[in-house]
């Protein structure tokens, strides 16, 4: 610093400084960008540097747009924008300038421009060049270009070397669509062309297979599966992609470059060329260069690689197979290092393509990772990948998850603890999802999105390695400046799990310092624990043989110990333990997600009763107890205080809600998970009202209320045998010949018929039955009330009752309880048969004739008798003695007026209990009641879910349909509703299975067309395959079947022969 005569300045305050000397030429960074001004040195007291009008000027023209407080400019190729600070907001301090601010009794503001949205919006990579590279770019343009011919040799061919030299791989060629062939046909042509196959006669050949890309396009691949099975594995070392990245520490420019079909540029040679061969429909060819898939394929280009950037490995370049990455400190020496690349490939006869590389970049992704300047990031397509990933339903679906999360586990604090209920599934014989694992899994997704920025390391900067150890796991972070480098966590087993708390922690310093012993060797470095006693590995007091082991382990390390509190030591501690609260963290080493805090911040702003409470709670005021103001974030009882921002709350709620986080939970969940860390007035109650209104949970949650609509007992017949109900007893082992049981009862006398069936039956064969069995002792009802079976809705039992005379009623649509006198038979019935026949169950049908003596001789609560004796008006025959002596005639007039008397009792009971179910079941349901033009949702379970959209598994189903309008009321419990057009499900539906929708959802569930059964309507397609097998002694020809209305994974073998008899007019 030169003196100068001193100037007066004038500040916004009115006041007047003096300037104390002069800095000339001084070579400063702001905003990525290296400039060089001319600064004065003033006693400034509310910011550290002044940009005057002067630098304004240096910059060129610039855009300004007041209305908005933006302006932006042009500076070397990259278009910068800032944006003013909007009023009421502050901007971020750290904490040590802030206590020396207010120390020195100043108040902790400043006025600054801020890059808008926290960093530089990129453009997509290769769509802007540099201005001062462009002509750099053009200089070589050759290398961009499409090459044309064969490969140089290059002292590098590729050799496929076999176990056995007397092999011949001869693979069957696989079949593909007739419409691929015109693609294969292109693809073979071009390459013809370009000189990279040719065709050949050769005893080797692979099947190719056409693989779609992300544009649509298709890429042809052989498939070289069993060549690279015979194939001499070659040992060439891969690169480590965290070794390489650990070079970038101190990179700010970089390029990347991507080669053409890189493997198309290094030639085969000429004597394993023929074992490239492959067939098309067209003919014979082998590649003349590497074709993609071979085994030993990477080791040979990355080999090719290292040998032709060797000169420039770990100084300006990297290289990890075909993806090329000039990195420099400084833009300067990034153009002359991009020049020394681009001449190397020139050389070298290498083609990059150009729209899929960069060139002078702040930011760049590179394998999966962010880079810019100093840190490091996750990939953000990535990210999304493993939070949309859905929940693994075999050991194959874990292995991709943890395949891809893994990838970024130096990012997640706790992964190993984490991860460890997952990967214990793939021990042998370990897969068993459950809760545990379905938390492990949500909790693991939730760790990798809110994973940190890492920083690169700088080796010229001592590392510190700070560990801890818990009952389930130890953890370590590797940081320097107090920046994280690394997170480590490993979950312990159970023999690590006894040993002491000592021990554990010398166990994480052990693991710690290994994992990162290519950062730590040859450097000083410090292990800070939270266990004092560890401090003997310094201080030469091993004295147990414990210890002295430990000690050996750590020779050849340079190092110091040093003790801190464990509320200190807050990173370490947390990657060791699991959090007891999910929604709260404390951590030392933290980034903040600017997204949303910048719009927390912004609802601040226009509250002016929060502006009040920030205001006093600055000047140290201590009237609002409740409220904090700590690192610039207003609190309220240690929760981050939400201001009056509708569109933020929502997208907050929706977020605990509706995420894989919040993973649909009620109210009272999402409403502990979100008041976890924020808060606002109403909360409880906006998120009372989201969970409400959910489209998502009406239709697939479960209604926990009591049932709709009031118990409406159907009437009670006048007579016996004039109203009866009817079902099937189903599913039973086959007894003499039967396997279905015909369950027939009079609704007045609750007498019952039990009549054995066997499979398969048609409805003219139960007519036959039932009027073979029940007609001639009874005679014909006037009403048969039962379920939807197939039998009783068939045209042909409708029209025969019909013209009988008889009534049919079935069960309201989906609401089987109508029907339930005869359910409570079948389950009576199915408990004699259970205890009678269990040891023996294919003996049943010899107890069938006991079990409707005992069911019909058995005391009935709701008659207040028995069946037998409702019916007959008398007690069975066994128990009515013989009156010698007594007129027949008497007896005859007697008994018939027992028999009236008993009817009148008979409905008497029959009558209380009605009421006294009725007055029960009212107590536990709701008289709900809908108006028409409602919108409702149609629940469909638990009776025939396959009625609705088809799926192979109806476990995760929805719950719920619709909504759809209500057309119709239909007596006081059911409802008609407008069901779609195409739909064959019949529309009307007791109120027990309707709910009014809240909200105003316009999602609604598909029903497809039905069968008469109640089942998916579905026609054979096509045939997809054939073949032979045996049933029994017999050969039958089989055919996988396409069917109408399913989806293609549900083709299934069928019978040809039983296929044609059931579709005459289906030609296969």
């Amino acid at each position: 610093m030169s003196k100068k005569t001193n100037l007066k300045v004038t500040v916004a305050d009115g006041n007047s400084i003096e300037t104390v000397g002069e800095c000339p030429k001084v070579v400063w960074r702001y905003l990525g960008e290296e400039f060089q001004s001319d600064f004065l040195v003033v006693p400034l007291k509310c910011c550290d540097v002044v940009l005057v009008i002067q630098w304004l000027v240096s910059l060129g023209p610039i855009n300004w747009d007041f209305s908005s407080l933006q302006m932006s400019w042009n500076y070397r190729g990259r278009r910068i924008e800032l944006k003013g600070l909007q009023p009421g907001v502050s901007n971020v301090v750290d904490a040590r300038k802030c206590n020396k601010m207010l120390r020195s009794n100043h108040s902790p503001f400043t006025a600054s421009l801020l890059i808008m949205g926290g960093q530089l919006e990129l453009k997509k990579e290769g769509q802007t060049v540099p201005e001062n590279l462009a002509e750099l770019l053009e200089e070589f343009d050759d290398v961009f270009r499409e090459p044309t011919g064969l490969p140089p040799i290059r002292g590098q061919v590729h050799r496929v070397n076999l176990l056995d030299d007397q092999q011949i791989v001869k693979v069957k060629p696989y079949r593909y669509p007739a419409s691929q062939k015109d693609e294969i046909e292109k693809q073979v042509r071009e390459m013809i062309e370009t000189g990279i196959i040719r065709y050949i006669n050769s005893s080797f050949s692979s099947p190719i297979v056409m693989v779609k890309k992300k544009d649509g396009s298709w890429r042809l691949c052989v498939d070289y599966k069993r060549l690279n099975q015979l194939t001499v594995k070659d040992k060439f070392p891969m690169p480590i992609i965290e070794e390489l990245l650990d070079e970038l520490g101190k990179a700010k420019s970089f390029s990347k470059l991507d080669l053409r079909a890189g493997y198309h540029q290094i030639k085969m040679w000429e004597s394993d060329v023929h074992k490239t061969a492959f067939k098309t429909h067209e003919g014979h060819y082998e590649f003349l260069v590497i074709p993609f898939g071979l085994t030993n394929a990477p080791a040979t280009f990355q080999s090719l690689m290292n040998r032709v950037f060797r000169n420039f490995l770990r100084k300006s370049v990297l290289v990890f197979f075909d993806d090329i990455l000039v990195y420099s400190n400084n833009w300067e020496s990034h153009k002359e290092h991009l020049r020394e690349v681009l001449t190397v490939l020139r050389e070298q006869h290498l083609f990059a393509k150009k729209n899929k590389c960069c060139f002078g970049a702040t930011e760049v992704d590179y394998l999966g990772y962010v880079i810019s300047g100093v840190v490091i990031a996750m990939d953000k397509s990535k990210v999304d990948c493993i939070m949309s990933w859905p929940t693994p339903k075999h050991i194959k679906d874990l292995r991709g998850f943890l395949g891809i999360s893994g990838y970024y586990r130096r990012f997640v604090r706790d992964y190993g603890t984490l991860a460890r209920h997952l990967t214990n599934l793939l021990k042998k014989g370990g897969w068993k999802w459950g809760t545990e694992e379905d938390v492990a899994f949500d909790e693991l997704k939730r760790a990798v999105s809110n994973a940190h920025v890492l920083t690169l390391p700088d080796f010229s900067v001592e590392f510190s390695v700070e560990t801890d150890a818990s009952d389930l796991g130890v953890g370590a972070v590797l940081t320097q400046r107090g920046k994280p480098i690394a997170f480590f966590s490993r979950g312990l087993g159970v023999r690590h799990q006894g040993l002491s708390v000592y021990k554990k922690e010398m166990l994480a310093v052990l693991m710690a310092v290994k994992k990162w012993s290519a950062y730590l060797v040859g450097r000083h470095f410090k292990i800070k624990t939270d266990h004092q006693s560890l401090k003997f590995l310094t201080e030469n007091q091993a004295v147990t043989p414990a210890q002295q082991k430990w000690v050996v382990k750590m020779l050849g390390y340079d190092y110091e110990v040093v003790y801190r509190k464990g509320n200190t030591n807050i990173v370490a501690d947390a990657l060791s333990r699991k959090p007891v609260n999910e929604g709260v963290e404390l951590m030392a080493i933290s980034s903040v997600d600017t997204g949303v805090m910048a719009r927390v911040k912004n609802s601040w702003s226009n509250d002016d009763k929060l502006q009040k409470i920030i205001t006093d709670l600055q000047g140290g005021s201590l009237k609002h107890h409740k409220y904090s103001w700590d690192e610039e974030i207003l609190r309220r009882k240690g929760k981050i205080l939400v201001g009056q921002d509708e569109s933020l709350r929502k997208d907050l709620m929706n977020y605990f809600h509706c995420s894989p986080i919040g993973g649909h939970s009620g109210a009272d969940v999402t409403v502990r998970r979100l008041s976890s860390i924020f808060f606002w007035k109403g909360l409880r109650k906006n998120v009372k009202s989201l969970v409400r209104e959910c489209g998502v949970c009406q239709r697939n949650k479960g209604d926990l209320s009591h049932p709709r609509g009031l118990l409406q007992p159907l009437p009670i017949p006048d007579k016996v045998w004039t109203s009866i109900s009817m079902d099937f007893v189903e599913g039973l082992p086959k007894s003499r010949g039967n396997d279905v049981i015909l369950v027939v009862v009079d609704r007045l006398s609750k007498y019952g018929h039990f009549i054995p069936l066997s499979h398969p039956y048609t409805a003219k064969d139960v007519a036959r039955i039932f009027l073979e069995n029940i007609f001639k002792l009874h005679g014909m009802p006037s009403t048969i009330v039962c379920d939807r079976d197939r039998v009783f809705m068939s045209y042909f039992w409708k029209e025969l009752f019909l013209r009988l005379g008889t009534v049919i009623t079935p069960s309201t649509a989906y609401h089987p309880e109508t029907e339930d006198q005869t359910e409570r038979v079948n389950q009576c019935l199915e408990t004699y048969l259970r205890c009678m026949s269990g040891e023996k169950p294919k003996e049943w049908s010899d107890w069938l004739h006991l079990a409707e003596w005992w069911y019909n001789s058995s005391y009935h609560a709701s008659i207040k008798t028995s069946p037998y004796q409702a019916l007959y008006g008398q007690e069975p025959a066994a128990h009515i003695p013989y009156l010698a002596g007594e007129s027949v005639v008497a007896a005859v007039d007697r008994g018939l007026q027992q028999r009236e008397a008993a009817l009148k009792m008979l409905k008497f009971h029959l009558k209380r209990a009605q009421d006294r179910m009725k007055q029960q079941a009212d107590k536990k349901r709701l008289n709900c009641v809908f108006e028409v033009e409602d919108m409702v949702f149609l629940k469909l379970q638990p009776y025939r879910q396959q009625s609705v959209h088809h799926r192979s598994s109806q476990k995760l189903a929805p719950k719920w349909f619709g909504p759809y309008k209500v057309a119709e009321r239909i007596g006081a419990i059911a409802y008609k509703l407008e069901l779609p057009s195409e739909s064959r499900i019949h529309p009307v539906f007791h109120v027990s299975q309707l709910k009014k929708q809240v909200g105003s959802d316009e999602v609604h569930s598909q029903l497809p067309l039905i069968g008469p059964d109640g089942g998916i309507s579905k026609e054979p397609i096509k045939i997809l395959d054939r073949r032979v097998g045996r049933r029994g002694n017999k050969t039958v020809t089989e055919v996988l079947v396409e069917w109408s209305n399913t989806f293609p994974e549900d083709a299934a073998w069928e019978s040809l022969y039983q296929l044609q008899q059931q579709f005459p007019e289906f030609n296969p």
